[in-house]
């Protein structure tokens, strides 16, 4: 009888320390062109924090729409503002807690095979670029979701390159599936975020369009707390990503950091 009652507190207390030693489990749902980057973000952050990190990846208007449909999530970086509004509307979050995390340029991408090339800056840019690709098509995520087709289209009409491009145009599901058209050589040059560009052996940076000169917002990247989460816990991962170690890896990925 005492043997039994050694070994059952032997069992409870085991089953104690495993419970103690169970780590706990972050949701984390990201643009696809953040998947990259969260990766590292995320084997960084759990060096110091006893919480295992899952990652949800796809376009900024799937992750929203899938939490919407009940997706276990405790954070969503989405790659604009917009879509985070369409969710605090449906009181997905709380609009005002969002933090912004990074920033991104679009540039002109091309194969590296390719041999495009442009002056972004000469008075002849505009007919340059349209008689170089008279035999190719250009790809863009969806301009009415997706936040690089939404940027993009503010781009080229800045360009007034839009109206010239439009029975081009091959729509894409999203910034990785368009570096993939134009890695693949499906397409002769598209625009890109330029973090996407640096990560890829396959793709040359044509030019950079400066938002300085062509007008169309910047992108950004914002994280928000889920309301569902039952703890309203991030477990201090968001305040976490404004770190100067979090900017660091950030901004070698060929982001921009928000200090």
């Amino acid at each position: 009888m005492i043997k039994k009652i050694i070994a059952f507190v032997i069992l409870i207390s085991s089953m104690s320390n495993y419970s103690l030693a169970q780590k706990d489990t972050l949701y984390l749902s990201v643009a696809s062109s953040l998947y990259n980057v969260s990766k590292s973000l995320t084997e960084e952050w759990k060096r110091k924090n006893n919480t295992d990190v899952v990652i949800i990846t796809g376009p900024t208007s799937l992750i929203a729409r899938q939490i919407y449909n009940g997706q276990t999530s405790d954070i969503i970086i989405s790659a604009n503002r917009d879509w985070l509004l369409w969710m605090n509307n449906k009181e997905l979050i709380n609009i005002e807690e969002a933090t912004l995390i990074a920033k991104n340029s679009l540039i002109f991408s091309s194969g590296i095979n390719k041999g495009f090339y442009v002056d972004i800056n000469s008075k002849n840019f505009k007919e340059d670029f349209i008689n170089q690709i008279s035999s190719s098509m250009f790809p863009i995520p969806h301009p009415s979701t997706v936040p690089l087709g939404i940027y993009a289209k503010e781009a080229l009409k800045s360009m007034e390159l839009w109206s010239l491009l439009e029975s081009k145009l091959v729509y894409t599901a999203s910034s990785q599936s368009n570096l993939k058209f134009i890695s693949n050589g499906d397409a002769l040059v598209g625009i890109s975020y330029l973090s996407d560009a640096v990560s890829s052996p396959n793709i040359l940076i044509v030019t950079k369009i400066d938002e300085k000169i062509f007008r169309y917002e910047k992108p950004t990247y914002w994280a928000a707390k889920i309301n569902r989460n039952k703890n309203n816990n991030d477990y201090g991962f968001i305040n976490w990503l404004k770190s100067k170690e979090a900017q660091r890896i950030i901004k070698n990925y060929g982001f921009e950091t928000i200090n």
